[in-house]
């Protein structure tokens, strides 16, 4: 039995989808669980290019072997959800998606109030509006909601459904069977412990970054709407931290925020831009320099983009006082280090350690100097198999 954490140790986009997927089929996991809110994506390309990407299932799912958990702290978009479903369910196969009662549900409300409210770094998604629901106790969580969308009447959200009339499934997507045939609604803490309990290997998947996390990120009110640091990982899915084994922080050598400007309008019509932060003193680059600095050719389409958005992002100099306390703040077994080929792109595709370039090395013995911590994985291109295994 073996529980692993992995978490993004910077602003998001470190490549979380690309190490779940590998050490979800590398270490035999039995069960993945997350907790995703849909303001955020994780990527995973399989060896032959194919793409896989999801806002709300695990990306475990890419595991045949691998049960499919959301716990109760996930923020759900439930046409984006069952999309998704629809969308890999040959990947899902006989398997069950398992989804805590408690989680809660997005609307078009939540949506409304953020792009009304918020003028600081947001997707815009009204995933943290959804959450100032639920502890206010407003809101509707998934057990109400898939209780009344499976119910006799059908999908009736009565009072509600300006809000949650456009979530019914028949309308949005017209394969509510399917998704009825591979949805459960239970407990999944209890599902989880007693699956520890059986022996089985528990793979905690996190989402966004802990440079976004509300109280240990970077600096309020530039944040996610909670924390995402690996302590506050485990407990959202009921799991002591007694029981942890791994936790593997990963990070990128030039840290990434997400873009000021929105897809949101003023009443002018204009563009609305919201400062997202810039990241603790850090120089903002652009990605023309880092391009001539990794020496990539020419014809190589350089910089990136949002999963969600498709803004593009801002890219920082590393920030080394940040790294150190966000590795205390979380006390890694292991880092995961991706996106090599930016330091020297010499080192794209890479399939050993002995193949890196020397400025490559060099930078992986900093970060386990400045960190007291191995670099255990390395990415070296978007693929699964463009990683190199150090444990």
């Amino acid at each position: 039995m073996s529980v692993t954490v992995v978490l993004d140790s910077q602003a998001g986009s470190c490549g979380k989808g690309k190490f779940i997927g590998y050490l979800a089929g590398k270490d035999y996991m039995d069960i993945a669980i997350d907790n995703f809110m849909s303001n955020a994506g994780h990527t995973y390309v399989t060896e032959d290019g194919v793409k896989v990407m999801t806002q709300q299932l695990p990306t475990s799912l890419v595991n045949p072997n691998t049960s499919l958990v959301i716990g109760p702290e996930a923020a759900i978009t439930p046409h984006i959800l069952f999309e998704e479903m629809i969308k890999y369910k040959d990947m899902i196969g006989d398997r069950k998606v398992i989804i805590n009662p408690n989680a809660v549900v997005i609307a078009d409300k939540h949506r409304r109030e953020e792009q009304r409210v918020l003028r600081s770094g947001s997707t815009f998604k009204g995933c943290g509006s959804a959450r100032a629901d639920k502890v206010m106790r407003q809101a509707m969580l998934f057990g109400e909601f898939w209780n009344k969308l499976t119910s006799e009447n059908g999908g009736d959200f009565g009072d509600d459904e300006g809000d949650y009339g456009d979530l019914n499934y028949c309308i949005t997507c017209g394969d509510l069977r399917y998704v009825k045939d591979h949805l459960q609604v239970m407990d999944t803490m209890q599902y989880i412990n007693d699956a520890i309990n059986d022996g089985k290997n528990i793979i905690v998947e996190g989402s966004q970054g802990c440079d976004l996390d509300i109280n240990y990120g970077l600096p309020y009110p530039n944040t996610t709407s909670r924390q995402c640091h690996a302590g506050q990982l485990v407990a959202d899915c009921g799991i002591s931290p007694r029981l942890v084994d791994n936790i593997i922080m990963i990070m990128r050598p030039y840290p990434i925020r997400i873009s000021n400007t929105t897809n949101l309008h003023d009443e002018n019509g204009d563009v609305l831009k919201v400062s997202s932060g810039d990241y603790a003193g850090s120089q903002e680059l652009t990605w023309d320099i880092i391009k001539e600095r990794c020496g990539a050719p020419a014809d190589i389409e350089f910089g990136e983009q949002t999963t969600v958005t498709k803004k593009t992002r801002r890219v920082f100099e590393m920030n080394w006082d940040r790294l150190k306390y966000v590795t205390m703040l979380n006390r890694p077994t292991g880092i995961a280090l991706n996106f090599v080929q930016y330091i020297d792109w010499n080192a794209y595709k890479c399939k050993s350690y002995d193949e890196l370039p020397s400025s490559v090395r060099v930078f992986i013995e900093k970060v386990e100097t400045e960190t007291g911590v191995p670099v255990v994985l390395i990415g070296t291109g978007p693929n699964n198999d463009d990683i190199i295994d150090r444990r």
